[in-house]
């Protein structure tokens, strides 16, 4: 009897933690500097199909991050255009422009800077059940939303 409960207490040990995802974990101990430079440059993502993410991250932090010092993100783009999108069904698409995203801990000063010339930043969702979620300098606890 002692050696059933204890395989079933290992069984259902063993299914709790196959079904409980842990995030990745990030730890920068010094400053944090983050820059996308575009010129004359196309940035595309996009996905289709069913039950399919599109995720784009320029200068960004996302997950579970830990800054212990000042943290810089910038998007600095001139003449260019930045698009990501999620078409058919289920689908999702995230774009993050010098921004923080999810269990995000910074313990210093930070900047935050998205500046654009003549150029463009798209996302857009197209389908049954299908979502857009866009962050250009920002900070956002949407953990679903990474």
């Amino acid at each position: 009897m002692k050696k059933l409960a204890l395989l079933a207490f290992a069984a259902l040990s063993v299914s709790a933690f196959a079904t409980t995802p842990v995030p990745p974990e990030i730890t920068i101990s010094g400053a944090s500097e983050q820059a996308a430079v575009l010129v004359s440059t196309s940035v595309r993502n996009a996905v289709s199909g069913n039950d399919n993410k599109a995720q784009q991250n320029l200068a960004s932090n996302t997950g579970n991050v830990d800054v212990k010092s000042h943290s810089t993100q910038a998007v600095l783009a001139a003449n260019s255009s930045i698009s990501n999108g999620a078409s058919d069904n289920n689908n999702v698409a995230t774009q993050s422009l010098s921004s923080n995203v999810g269990n995000v801990t910074i313990k210093a000063h930070s900047t935050q800077v998205t500046a654009m010339l003549n150029s463009s930043a798209s996302n857009f969702a197209q389908g049954s059940r299908t979502l857009a979620v866009q962050n250009i300098a920002t900070n956002n606890a949407c953990f679903t939303c990474q």
